[in-house]
């Protein structure tokens, strides 16, 4: 277990090691104090901090003095990967909203969207949404794998958004997309989607396609 001063260690502060050694074993007021001190809001600042960048100890030292975080603090474990802090918070009873597997889906943490339907957690078609318009192929392959359907509106998402490979896997899966999807490579110049688009036989509207040849996309 971590004592303060590891945990003034582990945040960088020296200065916050030497008052501590000096003060020597006084009540944990004396940490939240110095926090406050040096810029930290309060302990809830050192607790997100600690989510973030996955230093488990002293989350762990941080709960044993008695400390909690905010309710969103499992998303913050969602969002920034830390898959053995989840795990642990978890086991301390912090539970998140249905929104945590698109959280999972959009931020493209595969490891962590396994682990939350692991716990029972269940998205929808906004889940399939996340991960394609944020081109993030490998957790859609496991979202489809595990029974998870989307609707053509995903084939506008990753068009818009460049994703190349993302729109070529959701063809092979069978979703469609229609002249809008041609229109949306093209207004935002994704020539490579273009190019992929017209070979399957898409039609865009007589700007699109001007403006596609215009530019020497087809």
């Amino acid at each position: 277990m971590c004592n303060k001063v590891d945990f003034a260690a582990s945040i960088g502060r020296n200065d916050l090691i030497k008052l501590l050694n000096q003060l020597g074993e006084k009540s944990t007021e004396d940490v939240q104090k110095y926090l406050h001190l040096l810029g930290y809001k309060g302990i809830e600042d050192a607790i997100d901090n600690a989510v973030k960048e996955g230093q488990l100890e002293i989350l762990k030292y941080l709960h044993e003095l008695g400390y909690r975080g905010p309710e969103d603090l499992i998303d913050i474990a969602v969002k920034e990967g830390q898959l053995e802090i989840l795990k642990y918070l978890h086991e301390l009873g912090y539970r998140g909203l249905e929104d945590l597997i698109d959280i999972a889906a959009k931020e493209g943490q595969l490891e962590i969207l396994k682990y939350l339907h692991s716990l029972g957690y269940k998205g929808d078609e906004w889940t399939i949404h996340c991960a394609a318009k944020n081109g993030h192929l490998e957790v859609l392959k496991y979202l489809h794998s595990i029974g998870y359907k989307g609707t053509e509106y995903n084939v506008y998402s990753a068009v818009e958004s460049g994703n190349l490979e993302v729109v070529k896997y959701l063809h092979e899966l069978g979703y469609k997309g229609n002249e809008y999807a041609f229109n949306c490579a093209v207004g935002n110049d994704h020539l490579e989607i273009i190019k992929y688009l017209h070979e399957l036989g898409y039609k865009g509207s007589k700007w699109a396609i001007n403006c596609a040849v215009m530019n020497g996309y087809i």
